[in-house]
């Protein structure tokens, strides 16, 4: 039985930006807890998400890195020119979709206003419909699609439709139960 190398190093790379995530980034840059009590009043704390999404990529991690050691493995593929291919056209779609997450809500806000709307800035509306949704659904909806895409080697209209519907259903499941969460990158603005 031979080991996963690839599967090794990628479980342990993330296992480490994970625990480095929960033990140094979060207490070191988030001020509060995961949990906050204030006045008998019981909420959410700036903490909550990142400690779970930092949590979950490190139970993924370990679960990774046990499938890498039990695992039997067949010979080892080389890294040629089409996986280097792969994973540079996955990061582009994660880097499109971050940058789409980030800038979308505000050139929507900015849209609006230059068309005469007059609705203030983006920092004001990032908590109100539909402009807190507009870069969490778009960045992700390109993301999940795009991933699709890159696997399928093509682009289709079911992908895109799944991906939206997909971002959608979880931005309203992030964001309706928690009033006092915004959606990402929504708090960075």
């Amino acid at each position: 039985m031979r080991r996963d190398p690839w599967g090794l190093g990628l479980a342990g790379a993330f296992a480490v930006f994970a625990a480095a995530t929960l033990g140094l980034w979060i207490p070191g840059d988030v001020e509060s807890g995961i949990v906050e009590t204030f006045r008998r009043r019981t909420t959410i704390g700036d903490a909550m998400a990142p400690t779970a999404a930092a949590a979950g990529m490190l139970a993924a991690a370990l679960a990774l890195g046990c499938a890498a050691v039990l695992r039997p493995q067949r010979a080892a593929d080389p890294l040629d020119r089409n996986s280097l291919l792969f994973v540079a056209r996955m990061a582009a779609v994660v880097g499109a979709g971050l940058v789409l997450m980030v800038h979308a809500g505000p050139l929507a806000v900015e849209a609006v206003n230059a068309l005469g709307g007059g609705i203030g800035s983006y920092r004001e509306l990032r908590d109100t419909f539909p402009y807190k949704f507009v870069g969490y659904v778009l960045g992700g909806s390109v993301m999940v699609a795009g991933m699709i895409a890159v696997i399928e080697q093509r682009l289709s209209a079911a992908p895109l439709v799944a991906a939206a519907l997909a971002t959608l259903a979880l931005a309203v499941l992030y964001d309706v139960p928690f009033d006092d969460l915004l959606l990402p990158p929504n708090g960075d603005q």
